[in-house]
């Protein structure tokens, strides 16, 4: 198979990951990230079907790993009653297959990254896949900039989890809707493992150095705690680890923290709080959040600050007081866990969530003014912490299978030891990091880690 064959494969390729990046946005009532998680299948299917070969034996432990967690599923739903919370949006069939056809997805995005080596440069496809990252920071700093300078933003068309959409007019505070995602702090997660590879790049090509800065900052006006503090985490990490077992300490692999914290201080100048909503534009949300002014914690208001320092590490601060239990969710989620009984098997993807939806509701709860309020009243609830999730969904079985393929594909990697293993080190940690406080899910990011580290161990099994 020629490379001219490949590459309109190649380009399909990167409209699924271009579309994975637009959550904010769907066609005819489809979300555009499952139309990219679609694309990924049928490139599959294509390749297969036109009779080229398909040659994929490695990763073995993780595509057992993921037929576990497709069987546990099948078997819990086929078992389950569903009684879906009021304002579900999908029926119980549709959620759990959108559940697996996310693994499916994911195991094919390994996969198709991994058979582009055939056709193409290692670094042809990292490029390629930096410049969709790119594209998707001016998109995001389009957004940003849409509201002060008053020009037309992008119609974000894809309803919030209340049911609504999420114009960045009806923000309020900066923190709700801004970028291609419907939260800025997921816009973060999908932007932050594209980093370590722009430096990669700017290694062999010094532009890469000023590109970097176009998601660096993105992820900075987002105010992303978890993006940063994983970014910074992450390279001081692999930095460590490569200096002690290189023995030689090599400057260039913190430049990324430098360019960091530079643009975080450059982002006071353009930082921005958005004044109070108009009482009109406030339903269905609750009056407080029309009035950028209250606030309920000092946590609030450092998050809602116009300094975008400030907001970052300020919050950091306020948090390491109350160590993980400052973060809020991390707290919930001990106290749903220390109430259940132990998972040994799980309950199946997405049955794990509308099992945890009406207890986070009764964990949640506040007495505002004699009344009681929710925080998600009527709605499928995320763990927001895919070791949280696998643990529901999959048991202590999936969940420990899970961490031992992770500890085995960084191993490989710290033993290489070369300066394209630490850029993709760098990247899975920084992944990793996040999932602990963000997504619940196996990403498409990840999988791309995956698939280029690979390209390192091409005859080696993991």
């Amino acid at each position: 198979m020629k490379t001219k064959k490949i590459t309109p494969l190649f380009f399909l390729f990167l409209i699924g990951i271009f579309f994975e990046s637009l959550d904010a946005f769907s066609l005819f009532s489809i979300p555009l990230p499952w139309i990219g998680i679609s694309i990924f299948i049928f490139i599959y299917i294509i390749y297969y079907f036109f009779g080229f070969e398909i040659e994929f034996n490695h990763f073995d432990s993780l595509r057992i790993l993921l037929l576990y967690f497709v069987s546990i599923t099948l078997i819990r739903a086929v078992s389950y009653s569903p009684d879906l919370p009021e304002f579900a949006t999908s029926t119980f069939t549709q959620y759990i297959s959108l559940r697996l056809l996310k693994l499916l997805g994911f195991i094919a995005v390994i996969w198709f990254v991994y058979t582009l080596s055939n056709f193409f440069e290692r670094d042809t496809i990292i490029k390629f896949i930096s410049f969709i990252g790119i594209f998707v920071s001016v998109m995001s700093l389009i957004s940003y900039f849409s509201y002060i300078f008053d020009f037309q933003d992008f119609s974000r068309n894809r309803p919030g989890s209340g049911g609504w959409s999420q114009p960045i007019k009806r923000a309020c505070s900066i923190l709700r809707n801004y970028g291609t995602f419907r939260e800025p702090s997921f816009l973060a997660v999908w932007l932050a493992p594209i980093i370590p590879l722009n430096f990669y790049l700017a290694r062999k090509q010094s532009i890469w150095y000023g590109l970097s800065l176009l998601p660096i900052f993105a992820i900075i006006l987002s105010r992303s705690l978890t993006g940063v503090i994983s970014l910074i985490l992450g390279i001081v990490a692999a930095t460590l680890l490569w200096t002690i077992k290189n023995k030689n300490f090599d400057f260039l692999f913190i430049i990324p923290i430098i360019f960091l914290l530079f643009s975080s201080f450059i982002g006071n100048s353009i930082g921005y709080k958005f004044p109070a909503l108009d009482p009109s534009m406030c339903p269905p949300e609750s009056p407080d959040k029309c009035n950028c002014s209250l606030y309920d914690d000092e946590l609030d208001e450092a998050k809602n600050s116009e300094s975008v320092t400030k907001s970052i590490f300020e919050r950091l601060t306020l948090i390491s007081r109350g160590g993980l239990d400052g973060f809020e969710n991390i707290s919930i989620l001990n106290e749903y866990i220390s109430n259940e009984n132990l998972q040994i098997f799980g309950q199946g993807l997405g049955i794990a969530n509308l099992n945890f939806s009406p207890t986070f509701d009764d964990l949640t709860k506040k007495s505002v003014n004699g009344e009681i309020v929710y925080r998600n009243p009527g709605q499928v609830v995320s763990f927001n912490n895919l070791y949280i999730n696998l643990y529901f969904s999959a048991g202590l079985v999936g969940l420990l299978w899970f961490l031992i393929f992770i500890s085995n594909v960084l191993k490989k990697l710290y033993k290489r030891g070369n300066e394209y293993t630490f850029y993709i080190f760098s990247n899975l940690i920084v992944i990793l990091l996040m999932f602990f406080f963000q997504a619940e899910e196996l990403s498409t990011m990840l999988a791309i880690s995956l698939g280029l580290m690979l390209l390192e161990f091409k005859n080696e099994k993991v």
